[in-house]
């Protein structure tokens, strides 16, 4: 009987297999790798592609595995396709097109109009990001900058199989979410405050729950019975499974981290906590929130409801019965959130973020984006904000407008935003209309503009938007700052300015020194002091290096000036253990 002939594929097109969510939960639900297609990529052997490349080096072994090899006519990858399903989860040529794939389908979209609408760069200043699937033995996975590298480890489960992290579709996903992060704010790695320690921390998760909410075995399960609201614990609140009921040593189905939680910076600053993974969970939270009152809002709107912000979204369901109504409707949810939460980041400083001023960024991104809330987001926002304790702002209209009457004979917006030096002679002039101090001196660190557009075709204001920052020094003097007494800490400063392309001015997120700035960046360092978080060497006070290791932050002295450096292997490191 002759073969069907196969339909021509579309230029710089690949289909490849991905692993829905991890091998826990696929063998719980019975999941099978599912077909992805990925527009716009030119695949190459690693596998490699102009933003990512796959090297299979194993440290522990000095091993490099044989890449996966792509197709002559590039449409996928050798071997792939004749593996059998029991064979799948231990092929090394599958995990690296697993890993792979899931990487380039997240920057995909993060990169297209409806997200950042701009390339994404990497902090550590090469062209692709590096990715090693089978980095060495341990329960872990991290990020590195001085590497530029996603490093994914192997260990024994509780049931004697190896734990593979490059399976596990969410911690691919949260160890991208700080490479992309640190890259477009490289000032959130630095050593500053359990805020943005824990919003890196958070935006991992985020970008988590993103990926797995566009995949639709995934969002099958979510929505089976078809709940008028989402289940509080479900395969996309409940983060990284297999990992966690690994390192928890449970053979069942269990999470390392849950977005149903319901922390507040209430009870964390009635607490004197700094955990960063505890802080983290207050936004993990705010964004499966929003999800929650999007998805029951799109399955059941109002009878007066106006047209929805967003379409839906490429692959979703037509509708036609209850459950392919609320997969729909978990598809528009999960799109609207993701776009909301991830265009603040444009409107946040480049340094030193807390939650207040995440929460300007989020409304005022989308009071731009959007001058009618038609469907409540902000509305909804402010509530949830207020409940979890994050202060929300008041009308700001007054202050941009003073901003803009005093900018009135300021140079053109092409003038101001043409180079990092243009956009520094702007500053300068204009100090006392941006309340910068006189005596800070300001290093551009980022000029770029964005033309976001929504699935529905409708396009915001493009934005040109100018990032700066400085720095001070912070004494620490005392018996608490051990081994750091003496020395100087870094305050970070710095802002974020957005115009639109008229050169009106649109947000300033300004982080400023102060005295209350102060004495908390003297209390964090306490708190990392205390926790034993910080290793210092200086090579005078006999604290040698060979022992930094086991430490999640390194110091040295410069003078008495502190360098503070995190150890991307121990990120994730809890009191406790994870």
């Amino acid at each position: 009987m002759p073969q069907k002939k196969p339909k021509p594929r579309r230029s710089g097109e690949v289909v490849v297999k991905v692993l829905p969510k991890d091998p826990l939960v696929a063998r719980t639900h019975n999941l099978i790798p599912v077909d992805v297609k990925l527009r716009g990529v030119t695949p190459a052997t690693g596998p490699t592609s102009a933003r990512v490349a796959v090297i299979d080096y194993n440290a522990d072994l000095d091993t490099r595995f044989a890449p996966a090899t792509v197709l002559a006519d590039g449409s996928g990858f050798k071997g792939i396709a004749r593996l059998k399903p029991n064979d799948v989860l231990t092929s090394f040529t599958f995990h690296q097109v697993n890993v792979w794939a899931i990487i380039e389908q997240i920057l995909g979209h993060l990169e297209s109009e409806a997200a950042l609408a701009r390339p994404i760069p990497w902090a550590s200043g090469l062209g692709r990001l590096l990715v090693l699937p089978h980095a060495g033995y341990q329960d872990n996975a991290f990020y590195d900058r001085s590497t530029g590298a996603l490093h994914f480890f192997y260990f024994e489960g509780p049931d004697g199989n190896p734990v593979y992290t490059c399976l596990s579709h969410d911690i691919v996903a949260h160890e991208l979410g700080h490479a992309v992060l640190d890259g477009l704010k490289p000032g959130y790695n630095e050593v500053c405050s359990a805020e943005t320690a824990g919003f890196h921390e958070y935006f991992g998760d985020a970008i988590a729950m993103l990926s797995a909410l566009r995949n639709r075995e995934i969002a099958q399960i979510v929505t089976e019975g078809t709940p008028a609201q989402l289940e509080p614990k479900n395969l996309v609140s409940a983060i990284a499974s297999e990992f966690g009921a690994a390192v928890h040593g449970l053979e069942k189905q269990d999470y390392l981290r849950g977005a149903w939680n319901r922390r507040t910076l209430t009870e964390l600053r009635k607490e004197k906590n700094q955990e960063e993974h505890d802080w983290s969970e207050v936004l993990t939270g705010v964004y499966y929130d929003l999800l929650q009152y999007l998805y029951s809002r799109n399955l059941n709107p109002p009878d007066d409801d106006a047209e929805p912000e967003f379409t839906v979204p490429s692959g979703a369901p037509a509708g036609g019965n209850r459950q392919s109504d609320a997969i729909r409707a978990l598809y528009i949810a999960a799109t609207s959130t993701a776009n909301v939460m991830l265009r603040a980041l444009d409107y946040c400083p480049p340094v030193d973020l807390r939650y207040d001023e995440y929460a300007r960024a989020l409304l005022r991104a989308d009071e731009v984006a959007y001058p009618v809330d038609n469907i409540g987001i902000r509305k909804e926002l402010k509530r949830i904000l207020a409940a979890r304790g994050i202060a929300v702002p008041g009308n700001e209209h007054r202050q941009r407008s003073d901003i803009m009457y005093r900018l009135r004979s300021a140079p053109d917006i092409e003038e101001i935003t043409a180079t990092p030096a243009d956009a520094y002679r702007f500053l300068d002039s204009y100090r006392t209309v941006f309340g910068i101090p006189a005596d800070a001196n300001l290093s551009v660190t980022s000029v770029y503009r964005t033309s976001k557009r929504a699935l529905s075709g409708y396009r915001s204001p493009r934005e040109r938007i100018i990032e700066f920052t400085w720095s001070e020094d912070v004494p620490l003097d005392g018996k608490k700052f051990g081994a750091l007494s003496g020395s100087l800490m870094p305050l970070y400063c710095g802002g974020t300015l957005v115009f639109d392309s008229s050169g009106n001015f649109l947000h300033m997120a300004l982080v400023l020194p102060s005295d209350t700035r102060r004495e908390e960046l003297r209390a964090y360092a306490a708190y990392l002091v205390e926790e034993g978080s910080i290793g210092v060497s200086d090579g005078i006070r006999g604290i040698g290096a060979p022992g930094l290791s086991q430490f999640p932050i390194r110091a040295s002295l410069q003078g008495h000036r502190l360098v503070l450096d995190r150890n991307p292997a121990l990120r994730h490191r809890r009191r406790g253990g994870h």
